[in-house]
């Protein structure tokens, strides 16, 4: 009886993947949009359940979504465009981040940097760094003969990697492992909660990008599942390092199409 209460903690989060996958198969629609409108409900939702965090995370918060609004800059576009981009990725980012945050200070198993306050994280840089460089090796030649290539190191292409190192990091993944640990409430989780953690982590921003089945399988497990398991095991900011490297390099050597 207890366990079957427990997996039904979380049976609106695999409802909401289905009408989303649904989605996928079906529709045509921006699903990184639907999934930005998904996440943003679960951020309003863990914000409501847990108050706002610290004053400290709240502006850390405001400074990435401001980053990933800025991000926009690099991509050329005009001021209009630019700010619509921004505020559609920056309130999400704003929102989702303070979540994360309010989460991570009331439970372990969720930390934005390591160690502590106050100290440089190099290992967590030293560690997305690495990871990084190897997923781009990997994504390099993945991309070779399908792409043209484009070789460029600017400051635009470099600045456009703000925003999937920050806001697809945060509003695509962390949220839903600070949902997982706020549902969790502190108790050990089973196999099939912890099948949901990872999953959640890792297929819906695959998904959204909107690939053929056979790529987004291959996607998820080659990138999403890399970049969730630095979140869980180490910290959001080694991921967010080494998913910021692995598009810093794709950009500069076959340009910004996405």
């Amino acid at each position: 009886m207890k366990e079957k209460r427990m997996r039904q903690k979380f049976v609106g989060l695999w409802i909401s993947f289905l009408l989303f996958f649904l989605c996928y198969l079906a529709v045509e629609i921006q699903l990184g949009v639907l999934l930005s409108i998904w996440t943003t409900g679960l951020s309003i939702y863990l914000l409501i359940k847990n108050k706002l965090p610290s004053l400290k995370n709240i502006f850390l918060s405001i400074l990435l979504a401001a980053l990933v609004s800025v991000s926009f800059i690099g991509m050329g576009a005009g001021i209009g465009t630019v700010a619509a981009n921004g505020l559609l990725s920056g309130v999400p980012t704003l929102l989702c981040s303070m979540a994360v945050f309010s989460v991570a200070e009331k439970r372990e198993g969720l930390r934005f940097s390591a160690p502590g306050t106050g100290q440089v994280p190099f290992t967590s840089i030293l560690i997305g760094i690495g990871t990084g460089t190897v997923l781009s090796i990997i994504n390099v030649f993945l991309m070779i003969g399908n792409t043209q290539m484009d070789f460029c190191v600017s400051f635009s292409r470099l600045l456009v990697c703000l925003n999937p190192a920050i806001y697809e990091e945060i509003v695509c993944r962390a949220i839903f492992l600070a949902f997982f640990l706020y549902k969790l409430g502190g108790q050990e989780a089973t196999r099939f909660q912890s099948f949901t953690m990872w999953f959640m982590m890792c297929v819906p921003h695959t998904v959204a990008h909107g690939y053929d089945l056979l790529s987004t399988i291959l996607l998820c497990i080659l990138f999403g599942m890399p970049f969730a398991i630095l979140q869980k095991k180490r910290d959001v900011l080694s991921a967010m390092i080494s998913h910021g490297l692995v598009d810093a390099v794709r950009f500069t050597i076959f340009g910004l199409g996405f």
